[in-house]
């Protein structure tokens, strides 16, 4: 491709309008003769953005952002120049000179083509709304009725209705001089087998897909005959001039109210996002497909910063928003997520609960990956360890799609939380799986060997049990997170909350919901300790707590100190700098834990093996 002449540049600027532009992406308010809004290339809560339409430019007066419309586009889309130029010259139809006569030609054919399809489904689209509302329309007006969709709704949407029969669309756009040819590569025609050509929509409601820019690019239409043996929704296919994985449907209308609300509701079919717009939830849009793609991902980061998934509450919902999540990380947006009970779906949700329901589950909305770890996890809470284990695979997947280091390790010692699994071994495992597997085996094990306490623990819980007002501040200075058996924290946290509802411990209680039968006999004989006197003295059961808990920052600084250095081995200087610089840290910060408690000068020799 050869240079693009100045005057082919200056034309497409003249034919932009930096206004319509700009808004695709900023929400704007007129201030005077221009507008303001929040800046797209900075964080900030004060408009400092402005636009100025008659001077054809714009200003952020915060980071110092400006120029024209090209400018703009190459700024927030990340597009060359050329790829700007030519991407506003075809909307704008200004002919841009090629290189050869050949691409010339290419490059007009297309245009030209372009122009033909856009002005197809403008006509299409004018002769379903025009059936909709006239007399042909009569039982598609009373099956949107049934619907609770009104006049206002259906006609921002631009519904219409294809006639009960074989070939309306087809004689009117052919007496329009469109060929029959065209409108099969439209995809509002199908040839027939012996010749001839039918129409694809019949007796159906038709929905128009229509880009940010307005242009109709395709139709989705759902029968209105309940005995049909045909499908009941079926879609235009995809053309040289749209592909349904680059589109959503409802964001023409949608986009100004989710760059206000600064979050889109994301819903399965196109009735919903009528039904939720006509029901005042108007950041509603819908993939053109079960679930987001990239490009879709894309085109809503011009509008919002966050995203709320509402598929239908069957399975195939359920599989559908599993399979946003990788798109919506790359995007960038923040993921999230409400769910349906089977057989629900946000339609018939906001029927039957009414809108306030709904807005009360988009508040309420969880974190995708929360949800989505929850589903994992939470079926094999409390299984055998083998069980466990076997869902780390699904763990470890859900986690690759996760890039920030910050958010992947808050979820990471969140699974290894509800898994029983120490931290440092789940880490190691979502890192390298096969190589891990084995140890992490083994550490569950060990972690759930209830009997095998230290002896620093098991002191720490015979002199808890016998001063259970100590258990507060116990968990107030997360002295729980120094113990190497979850079991035994739960433990403890139960009988807390035994003394903290009846100022007492209920023994044969907490002895009965010990469901590791060698912990049981752990507990049970550290509730009777018959050498309690030879353990420790009455009067020196604060001493001798205080020694317990140094054993165990001790064991803990140790275990923390060799965690660190394995993974300071593993981890390249020369590539992730930061991270080595990170670990480094850590562990000079355990180490002067370790210094200072050699410092403080327990006696960890009177902690007596009492362990069993």
């Amino acid at each position: 491709m050869g240079l693009i002449p100045q005057a082919v540049i200056e034309e497409v600027l003249a034919r932009t309008d930096i206004l319509e532009t700009v808004r695709q992406y900023v929400a704007l308010k007129r201030a005077g003769s221009n507008y303001k809004g929040l800046c797209p290339f900075h964080d900030e809560n004060t408009p400092s953005f402005n636009v100025h339409p008659g001077m054809g430019i714009y200003k952020c007066f915060g980071c110092g952002e400006g120029g024209n419309a090209l400018q703009f586009l190459m700024a927030i889309e990340g597009w060359s120049f050329p790829e700007t130029v030519r991407n506003l010259a075809e909307r704008a139809g200004v002919e841009i000179p090629e290189e050869s006569p050949e691409e010339a030609e290419k490059a007009r054919k297309r245009r030209e083509g372009r122009k033909v399809y856009l002005d197809i489904m403008a006509s299409a689209r004018a002769f379903f709304e025009k059936n909709l509302w006239g007399e042909p329309g009569a039982a598609a007006r009373l099956y949107l009725k049934e619907r609770d969709i009104s006049e206002e709704t259906a006609r921002q949407f631009g519904l219409g209705y294809a006639i009960d029969g074989w070939d309306h669309l087809l004689h009117h756009l052919t007496g329009e001089g469109y060929k029959p040819e065209w409108l099969e590569r439209a995809g509002l025609v199908m040839k027939k087998d012996r010749g001839g050509h039918y129409d694809r929509f019949r007796h159906r409601v038709v929905f128009p897909v229509v880009d940010v820019w307005g242009n109709t690019l395709a139709f989705g239409g759902r029968t209105l005959a309940t005995e049909s043996k045909g499908a009941k929704y079926i879609n235009s296919p995809e053309t040289p001039f749209y592909t349904k994985g680059e589109e959503l449907y409802g964001l023409d209308v949608a986009k100004r109210s989710i760059q206000k609300e600064e979050y889109a509701l994301v819903v399965e079919g196109n009735f919903d996002v009528i039904a939720l717009h006509d029901a005042g939830v108007d950041v509603t849009v819908a993939p053109m497909g079960t679930a987001l793609t990239e490009d879709q991902t894309r085109l809503m980061r011009r509008f919002a910063r966050r995203v709320v998934i509402a598929f239908d509450g069957d399975s195939a919902g359920e599989e559908a928003t599993l399979r946003c999540m990788g798109a919506l990380e790359k995007a960038g947006l923040e993921a999230m997520v409400i769910r349906f009970v089977d057989g629900d779906d946000p339609d018939t949700f906001v029927r039957r609960e009414g809108v306030e329901a709904l807005q009360s589950k988009i508040d309420n909305a969880r974190p995708l990956m929360a949800w989505a770890l929850d589903r994992v996890i939470r079926p094999v809470e409390g299984a055998a360890i083998e069980v466990r284990v076997g869902a780390l695979e699904d763990v470890a997947q859900l986690l690759d799609e996760v890039k920030d280091r910050v958010t992947w390790d808050h979820y990471a010692r969140e699974a290894a939380r509800r898994l029983d699994i120490d931290p440092g071994q789940m880490k190691n495992y979502l890192r390298r799986p096969e190589a891990a597997r084995a140890e992490v085996k083994q550490q569950v094990h060990r972690s759930h060997q209830g009997a095998k306490l230290t002896s620093a623990e098991y002191g720490v819980l015979v002199v808890l049990l016998d001063h259970p007002e100590w258990l507060s501040d116990f968990f107030r200075e997360e002295l729980d997170k120094l113990l190497g058996s979850h079991d035994l924290a739960r433990l403890l946290n139960l009988a807390r909350d035994h003394y903290e509802a009846n100022q007492e411990i209920n023994r044969p209680l907490l002895i009965e919901e010990i469901k590791a039968v060698p912990l049981r006999e752990t507990i049970t004989r550290a509730l009777a300790e018959p050498e309690r006197g030879e353990l420790y003295p009455p009067d020196q059961s604060l001493r001798w707590y205080r020694d317990c808990v140094w054993a165990l920052k001790k064991r803990w600084a140790q275990r923390m100190a060799a965690i660190l250095e394995k993974e300071l081995v593993e981890v390249d200087f020369r590539t992730d700098r930061d991270r080595y610089v990170e670990l480094t840290e850590q562990l000079k910060e355990v180490q002067q834990f370790e210094q200072a408690l050699n410092l403080e000068g327990a006696r960890p020799e009177q902690v007596k093996s009492h362990a069993g």
